[in-house]
């Protein structure tokens, strides 16, 4: 069946079905949720910062600013961020014409966006956890609802594009490392999110019609704040590893000596990454039942994250160091680096955490001390992979990519810029409620007793965190400039056409999509790539087939 013709006019953006554009949606706004949720952010951590009780929020805003801030970088910006990079390179890499299921792909977005817009709707009409209008609170779970089953629809198009739609010749284990980490991202969504649209059912029903196991509004929050924490942040992340991968091997000019050692890395970390077992809801009231055996699962858990990192990253060490060259230090290059080792240090910081958890609960820690993942060493946690990994990873794979995606070359100078603003405002973010956590037990956060969580700011002033939650609020400035410089970048190199045009290949990249045009045309390409493998440029050097700088694909009819 042919494709439908994409309307080149601005009114084709709204009934679009390619993948191309439908890709550069989900990034422009994920971008701009990023920013309100790093603003609303700032706003908690001043008010935290005060010895005077609320400053910035009150005790009515205080908690749907905190919630709305999670739901912002996880659901606004994270997974959607990812998502659209995946939605517009997967397809270029496996050699497919389009994603599948376009229209699907089409409706993920506008569905994403029409439920984030439902979201901000319910939190300014006092709607949220602990929110004081009880319809706005039911908006608030339908709304999450609406974001959970529209990014599961979105992955579920990349993942049948990856396992069906490759080209002729291409095998699972030839494919190149993005589209593997957004396959393996994927497959970990549809399980462990499809837990949460089943509470999200079961605390509507009971929040309507009878309450009957929460305690009142304050209750919802404690049942599904796993989605927001580790180890299910690390399912989120894997893309991270993927685009690692792609730019430290393209710098090496080399292939890793064993592909499915690269393969199996990423998906360790996603396999351990999966939190749904984790309700706080659940595990806090049973832990000391089971004798500690949530807590050496979740020690199991962060080890078999870290391992399943630290392998990747020293199987890509030891790629680089056979190149006998160092990566010529740019801006995608720095960034996919720092990122990949934020992720291994963020599973060394959990394990720790998990451990110290685990012999406390176990009756053989120091006791009378807030179990740390009841401080917030969890926030510090949620910073270093949202603002750190996650931004990094983001940073490198929109300079990496975007001479693919916008036919321009976004500004270097402003990338480094963007990077260092993002890499250091991200470990004050990390630092400040980590130190917080471990040394004077400030609560992450206070669910059952509405009193307490109002009185927050209160409870972290007496406990002497307030200079520490200053210096992870100089660290959330610094994301939110570096953030700034990032949509500037693209407004001024992209928009306002002043980068750089792109020629087909300009990084020297090994995988399909540098065989394209830059930008590829919209609609199905008339003819594609003939691959079998996702590396066809490093393949035909190796083969010397084509000298350095002529590189052409034999073509087939899409």
């Amino acid at each position: 069946m042919a494709s439908q013709a994409e309307d080149p006019t601005a009114f084709g953006w709204l009934n679009t079905t390619d993948h191309k554009r439908i890709g550069r949606l989900f990034i422009g706004c994920s971008l701009l949720f990023a920013l309100a949720g790093a603003v609303t952010d700032l706003l908690v951590r001043f008010d935290l910062a005060s010895a005077n009780g609320h400053t910035v929020l009150n005790s009515d805003t205080f908690v749907q600013a905190f919630t709305f801030t999670r739901d912002a970088l996880v659901f606004g910006m994270l997974i959607p961020l990812f998502l659209g990079i995946a939605m517009y390179v997967v397809p270029l890499q496996v050699g497919a014409p389009n994603v599948a299921f376009g229209r699907a792909a089409a409706l993920s977005f506008w569905g994403w966006l029409i439920s984030f817009g439902i979201l901000v709707g319910a939190y300014i009409a006092n709607g949220g956890p602990g929110g004081g209008w009880d319809d706005g609170v039911d908006l608030h779970l339908l709304a999450v609802a609406g974001l959970v089953m529209s990014l599961l629809t979105g992955a579920i198009c990349v993942a049948v594009t990856t396992l069906t739609m490759r080209a002729p010749g291409m095998y699972m284990d030839r494919t190149p490392p993005f589209a593997w980490s957004a396959l393996v991202t994927a497959s970990m969504l549809v399980v462990s999110l499809g837990v949460v649209l089943g509470q999200i059912v079961i605390l509507y029903i009971d929040h309507r019609y009878g309450r009957v196991f929460l305690e009142g509004n304050y209750g919802i929050w404690s049942r599904i704040d796993w989605m927001y924490r580790t180890p299910q942040l690390f399912i989120y992340v894997v893309p991270v590893l993927g685009v690692a991968a792609e730019v430290m091997l393209a710098a090496a000019r080399r292939w890793v000596f064993e592909p499915l050692a690269l393969y199996f890395t990423m998906g360790l970390v996603g396999l351990f990454g999966f939190g749904a077992w984790a309700n706080f809801g659940i595990t806090a009231e049973g832990a000391d039942i089971v004798d500690g055996l949530e807590g050496i699962v979740l020690v199991g858990l962060y080890a078999g994250a870290l391992a399943g990192v630290s392998g990747l990253l020293a199987l890509l060490g030891f790629t680089v160091w056979q190149s006998r060259k160092w990566p010529r230090p740019n801006t995608a290059v720095l960034a996919a680096f720092f990122a990949g080792l934020l992720v291994a240090v963020a599973a060394l910081i959990g394990l720790i955490g998990a451990a110290v958890d685990w012999l406390q609960i176990a009756g053989r820690g120091i006791d009378g001390n807030a179990p740390l993942r009841m401080t917030t060493w969890v926030t510090g946690q949620q910073s270093l992979l949202i603002y750190g990994a996650g931004l990094l990873g983001a940073l490198a794979a929109l300079h990496w990519w975007a001479p693919k995606i916008w036919g321009r070359r976004l500004s270097e100078l402003a990338g480094l810029a963007s990077f260092a603003a993002i890499g250091g405002g991200a470990f004050l973010a990390w630092l400040g409620p980590t130190l917080s956590g471990a040394f004077t037990e400030q609560p992450q956060f206070v669910y059952h007793d509405p009193l307490l969580t109002t009185g927050y700011a209160g409870l972290v002033d007496a406990s002497g965190a307030e200079g520490l939650s200053v210096l992870g609020a100089i660290g959330v400035i610094g994301v939110l400039a570096g953030l700034a410089l990032v949509v500037l970048n693209i407004l001024v190199s992209v928009a306002m056409g002043k980068g750089a045009e792109a020629e087909a290949d300009p990084w020297g990249g090994l995988t399909p999509e540098w065989l394209l045009d830059s930008p590829p045309p919209l609609g199905p390409a008339e003819a594609l790539p003939e691959l079998t493998s996702g590396t066809p440029l490093l393949d035909a050097e190796l083969n010397g087939s084509v000298a350095a700088g002529e590189r052409e694909a034999q073509e087939v009819p899409a």
